[in-house]
C-alpha cells in the first residue's frame, strides 16, 4: 500500500488528493487541495468527502483497464470558487485490501491554455505556462494559505494576501527569521535543492511565532515554493499542557513527575561517573494545623511563602521540588559527602527563625527534614526516597524543626510509628494512656512546690511509649485534640485525688500541643473541666512554647488574657530555642519562662551558655516572671542557677518523671511545702 501521506506533501504546492473510488470518497488531501477544493465536495460522511456518482462512474470505467502506476488517458478541467482555471490530472495507485485508488493534482492554467474538450473522454491540448501566469494561478490557489514564492538564491518574488498581511513586506527568505543562525541553516539547505518540512520560529507582524513550514524546489521553474502555518496557539497549549502535568500550580515549583525524571538521570549519571548525589525530604510541623484553623487559602499562602524561604535557602545547583500539601524535596547532584546535605538542612532550619507575613499575621512554622544519599543509603530512585522519609519522620518525632540523616534501624522504626498510628484512636477510647509527674523543686531550699505532668501510652502489645514517639502523629492526625482534653481533665482530677487525700495542695503544668492551642473552643474546654472536677485555678499551670505563640501573635495574646481571665498561670516552654521578639514577650500575659534544657548541659562549661542564662533570668526578674531551669542533671548546674537567682528547678538530678504513688512518695520523702 503506497504511503499516502508522504505521497501528497511531495506533491506540494500543487493541491493533491487521493480518490477510493469504490468507496466513492477522498480519503486524504494536502493543505493546498483543503484550500482549493474547499465548498466544491459533498457533505463529510465519517470525516471523508464523497465524491459526485457522475465523476464516480467516469473514473471507473478506465481504472478496471489500468495498472499501478499507470497514468488516466484524459485530464479534466476544474474551476476555483475563486475563478481561476485548473487541470487535473490522475495516476493509478495501490490502496488497502489489494485495491486500486487514484491520486490526482490540480495544475493552474489561464483561460486560453484550453484548447480542446471532447465530450467523453477529455482531452486538452496546452501549451507552455509562462512563469508569470503560473505563479499567478498559484497565489490564487493559495488565497486562503500563507504561501511564498522565491527565486533559487531567496530573493522574494511574490506572496499570497495571507502571508504578505501575516510576515509583512520582505526582500528575502532571510528577512522571515528570528535568529540569523536559523536562517543561515535554512539557506545552506536551500542551496542544496532541499524539500524541507518542521518547525522553526519566524518574525512576523505579531511578534516572533512558532510556525510548521513545507519548502519545495521547482526544477523546472527553479522557484523556492513556502507553505508556512502559525502553531504558537498550539504550542502555548503544549507548554501549558507540560507545565500542568509536571509544575506545581501553587508555587510553580517543579512537581513529583520531574522529581522522578531529575532523579534516574542524577542515577544514571552516578553510576556512570562513580559520583554521589543526595536529596532532603521536608515536611512542615503542624501545618495542618494552620489549615484546619485559618483555611486553605492561609495555608496556600503560606506554602508559598515557605517555598521562596526554601529556594533562597538553597545553593544555586540544588533543585527545589513540591511533593503536594507541605512536602517538599531538595535535590543536590555530585556532592562529596553528607556534610554538604547537612549544611543545606541547618541553612533551611536557621531561616526559619524569622516569621512569614500572611494574611496580614505574621505566622512561624518549621519543618523536619529527613536526609539520604547514593551510594550510601541507596541503589535505586524508590528506596533513596523511601529512606529519606524514613529519615524525616524520625526528624519529626524527635520535635520540630530537626534534621536527621538517614540509617539502617530508621527502617524498622518507620514500620513502627506506623503502626503505632493505626492504633493510636482506639488508644484514646480505652484509655492505655497514664501521667507520670516530674517534680519542680523551689531554689534555694530544695522544696517540691509543684509538678509537670507528662502523658505516656501504655501499650498492651509494645509496652510504654513515650511521647516523642505519638505526640507528633497524634497532631497530624486530629486526635491531639481528644487525647490533649484527656491530659488536662485526668491532671485536674489528679489534683483533686491529692487534696482530698490530704497532701498539701501545688501547681500542676500542663502542655499544650501547637494543635490544641489553635483550638476554637479550647479556652471553654478547660474552664469546663475546671468547674467538673472543682480544680482552684491558681493550681494549674499551662505550658507553651514561643513557635506556638508565634503563628499569630495577636491571637495568641487575645487567647492567653482569656486563660488569666480563669486564673490560670501561664508559662512560655523551652525558652530560648524559639523566635518571639522582647517586645512580644511584654504583651504576652504570661507569669513564668522554663529556660530550654539545651542551655542547662554545659552551664559552668561554656561560657556563652553561662552569659544566656544569667541574661535571661535577669530579664526575666526585670519583668516580674518567674524562672524555671529544665534539665538539671547535677549539682554544679544548680550552683551556678542558684548564682544567678532562678527561682526554680526541674531535671533528673532532682527525680525522673514518677508514677502518681512514686510522686507522693517522693513528695513526702521531701517534706513538701507550699
Amino acid at each position: 500500500m503506497t504511503d499516502l501521506v508522504k505521497l501528497l506533501q511531495a506533491k506540494m504546492p500543487l493541491a493533491a488528493w487521493i480518490i477510493d473510488v469504490e468507496q466513492s470518497s477522498v480519503p486524504c488531501c494536502n493543505e493546498a487541495a483543503e484550500a482549493l477544493l474547499i465548498g466544491s465536495l459533498s457533505d463529510i460522511k465519517s470525516g471523508q468527502r464523497v465524491v459526485r456518482d457522475e465523476l464516480r462512474e467516469r473514473l471507473s470505467l478506465h481504472l478496471a483497464s489500468l495498472e499501478i502506476g499507470d497514468s488516466l488517458p484524459f485530464k479534466w478541467p476544474f474551476t476555483s470558487e475563486y475563478g481561476v482555471d485548473y487541470l487535473v490530472r490522475g495516476s493509478v495507485i495501490a490502496l488497502d485490501a489489494a485495491r486500486k485508488g487514484l491520486c490526482v493534482e490540480a495544475h493552474p492554467v489561464s483561460p486560453d491554455d484550453v484548447v480542446a474538450v471532447s465530450p467523453d473522454d477529455v482531452t486538452v491540448v496546452s501549451p507552455d505556462d509562462s512563469l508569470m501566469e503560473h505563479h499567478a494561478g498559484l497565489l490564487a490557489q493559495f488565497r486562503s494559505l500563507s504561501f511564498a514564492i522565491f527565486d533559487q538564491h531567496g530573493a522574494f518574488i511574490e506572496a499570497s494576501d495571507y502571508f504578505v498581511a501575516h510576515f509583512g513586506a520582505i526582500q528575502h527568505v532571510r528577512d522571515l527569521f528570528a535568529v540569523s543562525g536559523a536562517a543561515n541553516s535554512f539557506i545552506r539547505r536551500l542551496a542544496h535543492k532541499e524539500s524541507l518540512f518542521q518547525e522553526i520560529r519566524l518574525a512576523t507582524q505579531n511578534g516572533i511565532r512558532w510556525h510548521k513550514i513545507e519548502v519545495s524546489y521547482h526544477p523546472l521553474t527553479k522557484m523556492i515554493y513556502l507553505l508556512t502555518h502559525d502553531i504558537q496557539e498550539e504550542r502555548d497549549h503544549e507548554v501549558a499542557l507540560y507545565r500542568l502535568n509536571n509544575y506545581d500550580g501553587l508555587t510553580n515549583l517543579p512537581n513529583r513527575n520531574l522529581l522522578y525524571h531529575q532523579l534516574e538521570s542524577a542515577l544514571i549519571n552516578a553510576r556512570k561517573r562513580h559520583r554521589q548525589f543526595g536529596l532532603l525530604y521536608l515536611d512542615l510541623d503542624g501545618f495542618k494545623v494552620i489549615n484546619d484553623n485559618f483555611g486553605h487559602r492561609v495555608g496556600d499562602e503560606l506554602i508559598q511563602r515557605v517555598a521562596e524561604r526554601i529556594k533562597d535557602s538553597i545553593p544555586s545547583g540544588a533543585c527545589l521540588y513540591r511533593l503536594g500539601g507541605d512536602e517538599f524535596v531538595v535535590v543536590l547532584e555530585n556532592t562529596h559527602s553528607i556534610v554538604e546535605l547537612e549544611n543545606i538542612a541547618d541553612s533551611i532550619m536557621q531561616n526559619a527563625s524569622n516569621t512569614y507575613p500572611v494574611a496580614k499575621m505574621e505566622m512561624m512554622i518549621t519543618a523536619s527534614i529527613g536526609i539520604a544519599s547514593y551510594p550510601q543509603h541507596a541503589d535505586n530512585v524508590d528506596n533513596l526516597l523511601k529512606n529519606a522519609d524514613a529519615a524525616m519522620y524520625r526528624a519529626k518525632s524527635m520535635g520540630h524543626n530537626m534534621c536527621f540523616v538517614y540509617q539502617n534501624s530508621m527502617a524498622d522504626n518507620i514500620d513502627a510509628y506506623l503502626t503505632l498510628g493505626g492504633g493510636l484512636r482506639k488508644a484514646i477510647e480505652e484509655e492505655q494512656f497514664i501521667l507520670h509527674y516530674q517534680p519542680k523543686m523551689a531554689l534555694p531550699d530544695e522544696r517540691v512546690v509543684g509538678a509537670e505532668a507528662l502523658i505516656r501510652w501504655v501499650h498492651p502489645e509494645l509496652g510504654m511509649i513515650s511521647p516523642d514517639q505519638f505526640i507528633p502523629l497524634a497532631e497530624e492526625s486530629g486526635l491531639i485534640l481528644p487525647l490533649g482534653e484527656w491530659v488536662i481533665r485526668r491532671a485536674c482530677r489528679q489534683l483533686q485525688e491529692w487534696r482530698k487525700a490530704g497532701y498539701p495542695d501545688i501547681k500542676l503544668s500542663v502542655n499544650l500541643s501547637s494543635r490544641q492551642f489553635m483550638q476554637a473552643d479550647l479556652v471553654d474546654m478547660v474552664e469546663r473541666v475546671l468547674e467538673e472536677t472543682g480544680v482552684d485555678s491558681k493550681y494549674f499551670e499551662l505550658e507553651l512554647t514561643e513557635s506556638m505563640l508565634m503563628v499569630d501573635a495577636q491571637q495568641s495574646i487575645e487567647k492567653l488574657h482569656s486563660f488569666r481571665k480563669l486564673g490560670l498561670t501561664l508559662s512560655i516552654d523551652d525558652f530560648g530555642t524559639g523566635y518571639s521578639s522582647l517586645a512580644y514577650l511584654k504583651k504576652f500575659p504570661i507569669q513564668t519562662l522554663k529556660i530550654d534544657r539545651s542551655f542547662i548541659h554545659d552551664l559552668g562549661l561554656d561560657s556563652d551558655n553561662d552569659a544566656i542564662v544569667k541574661a535571661t533570668i535577669a530579664m526575666a526578674n526585670s519583668l516580674n516572671l518567674k524562672v524555671i531551669a529544665e534539665g538539671v542533671e547535677n549539682r554544679a548546674q544548680v550552683d551556678v542557677l542558684n548564682k544567678y537567682h532562678c527561682q526554680e528547678v526541674q531535671g533528673y538530678l532532682f527525680s525522673k518523671p514518677l508514677s502518681s504513688d512514686d510522686f507522693l512518695a517522693f513528695l513526702e520523702s521531701s517534706r513538701a511545702v507550699v
